[in-house]
């Protein structure tokens, strides 16, 4: 090659060399990104009690996220909304903060619960089943916490009859203060706990639920959400989309008391799908067990369906009256006081949708109809032997994700609700004897209002994914509203620990989070631009190491106030 040319390439290599250096991307850890400590002392301890207590290591994700409050991750959203009015709706729910975290504890009946009581001590939805089995008379040992306080140690009832409402926390239940007159004639009843959370975090459904029936958190119970590593190490529904209950790893109140009596009692429920059976347990699939009464919604074929290999589906419900549903579904024109042919301007085609359906009254009275045809027609509270029912309310949750909690459709969902939780009050009373059964009620979660009412934001998880695989490489298996799953084998080849990405997380900002040339880009302020999105992120190894931290008080209030989880008077 002639002397000349060398010359020419090694201009051009020198000219260039500069510009691959400046467009290459920003590799490992940025300079100045907070340590795990750190932003655990911004959380505070309240909240990092519950992210460790929520956290189940080799189930959970690698890295647990915690979105700044009213920021939630969502896929690929459209930017031209903003400002609009009409909004991207879409929300998730799992973070920690109090607004989520915050869950009414109504307990009526009684001979058990004193009439017109609120309770302001701190507690949380694990202190139900050591309640039940105090009553019940069963060992209060394994519980993580005591039972209830406040209420009497009376002989047990002839029914325990619980109430889920999803979605229903205080958050919701403010918001709307007009929607529930049965839940308040329900606390001048019984006894209200007004201090109640949900006891761990990430706030999401199938953790929770299995609380409520273990009376533990997930890091024992090992639930830790709607999805999680299975057993063969790839991410699955904890449920494994087929109401299999393998990955419950210890017994429910219900089932204790089921085998302590020859299986004799009834247990059941009915609820919306697989994650809400943690309320009930393993059925037949636990030696010694068998099979509780329990029914879930079908939204492809509209059915009522179970796992018969573990579970019994109620006979009533073998055949669900769907012209019942569609009759509703037409009605629901004149709840919103305009006869315009739809329901808040949704016609019924659309409320027919599978990601629709459940979120509307009409599909509250097809669960009413369940319960009550379950219970009034079964022989509950018969013989000497406590029933536990527990009953699952999805669908001011659904409202919730498809229309927002600030909704008028959340609103008429919540009203729908509250009048079959009446109507439940009523099947029991003639069915039971008013004297004779315990009603429950809590809920698993509050819900997400619209972030641009609240200064959040709705965080793009495909563009984080994006983010942090330019700057560590192809290291992602999945990013969920809750956290992140690794590729373990890539990370390793790329030297790459969960702690790095914790800690790339905590300098993320508004601005990282706009994809390159996305539309509607200019709508956002651009004071906005420099605003972290995540108020911490945190590793497997750290969560794991909080477990028995006696020094956990060290974290202190946090910074957030959205961090106490035990303020207001309900």
């Amino acid at each position: 090659m002639p002397k000349r040319v060398i010359l020419i390439v090694l201009v051009a290599l020198l000219i260039g060399l500069p510009a691959v250096v400046l467009l290459r991307p920003d590799r490992g850890v940025p300079e100045g990104a907070p340590t795990e400590d750190a932003m655990a002392a911004e959380l505070g301890t309240q909240v990092m009690r519950n992210l460790a207590r929520g956290h189940v290591p080799g189930r959970s994700g690698e890295v647990m996220l915690v979105p700044k409050p009213h920021s939630f991750l969502i896929g690929e959203w459209d930017l031209t909304t903003l400002g609009t009015s009409t909004p991207t709706m879409s929300t998730s729910h799992p973070n920690p903060w109090n607004y989520l975290a915050r869950v009414p504890i109504i307990v009526a009946g009684d001979e058990w619960a004193p009439r017109g009581v609120t309770i302001e001590d701190p507690v949380d939805i694990s202190w139900i089943a050591p309640t039940y089995a105090r009553w019940l008379g069963l060992p209060e040992e394994g519980y993580a916490s005591p039972p209830l306080p406040g209420l009497h140690d009376e002989p047990a009832p002839k029914v325990i009859f619980t109430v889920v409402i999803d979605g229903g926390g205080w958050n919701a239940l403010q918001y709307h203060p007009y929607a529930w007159p049965n839940l308040k004639d329900l606390m001048d009843r019984g006894t209200t706990y007004v201090n109640a959370h949900i006891g761990s975090a990430p706030s999401i459904t199938g953790a929770l639920h299995a609380t409520f029936g273990t009376g533990v958190y997930p890091d024992v119970h090992g639930i830790p959400g709607n999805q999680m590593r299975g057993e063969d190490g790839k991410n699955t529904d904890t449920w494994r989309d087929e109401a299999d209950p393998r990955y419950l790893e210890v017994p429910t109140v219900s089932e204790l008391w089921d085998e302590a009596n020859g299986n004799k009692p009834l247990i059941a429920t009915i609820s919306y799908e697989g994650w809400h059976l943690g309320m009930i347990g393993h059925g037949a699939q636990r030696e010694g067990g068998d099979k509780d009464l329990a029914a879930l919604w079908n939204p492809e074929e509209n059915e009522w369906w179970i796992n018969e290999e573990y579970y019994e589906l109620p006979d009533v419900l073998e055949t669900p009256d769907i012209s019942f549903l569609q009759t509703k579904e037409l009605e629901l024109d004149e709840r919103d006081g305009l006869k315009d042919g739809s329901w808040f301007g949704h016609l019924p085609a659309q409320l027919r949708e599978n990601l629709t359906r459940p979120g509307t009254p009409a599909f509250v009275e097809l669960t009413g109809n369940a319960v009550a045809d379950m219970v009034g027609g079964g022989p509950f509270g018969e013989d000497r032997l406590t029933d536990l029912v527990w009953i699952e309310m999805k669908m001011p949750d659904y409202a919730g994700h498809a229309w927002n909690m600030t909704s008028p459709e959340e609103e008429d969902v919540l009203k729908e609700t509250d009048r079959q939780i009446g109507r439940f009050v009523d099947v029991l009373d003639d069915k039971v004897g008013r004297d004779n059964y315990v009603f429950l009620v809590s809920a698993d979660h509050g819900q997400q209002p619209l972030p641009d009412l609240y200064g959040g934001w709705r965080i793009n998880s495909k563009e984080l994914q994006r983010d942090i695989e330019a700057r560590f490489g192809n290291v992602l298996e999945k990013i969920t509203p809750v956290d992140i799953y690794v590729d373990r084998d890539a990370m390793e080849e790329e030297g790459v620990s969960s702690a790095d990405i914790a800690r790339f997380v905590g300098t993320y900002t508004l601005g990282d989070n706009i994809p390159e040339g996305a539309e509607g880009a200019e709508r956002v302020p651009e004071g906005r631009f420099d605003e972290l999105l995540f108020a911490g992120a945190f590793s497997t190894d750290y969560l794991a190491s909080l477990y028995e931290d006696p020094e956990i008080e060290r974290f202190g209030e946090g910074r957030y106030p959205e961090g106490d989880l035990t303020i207001g008077d309900g």
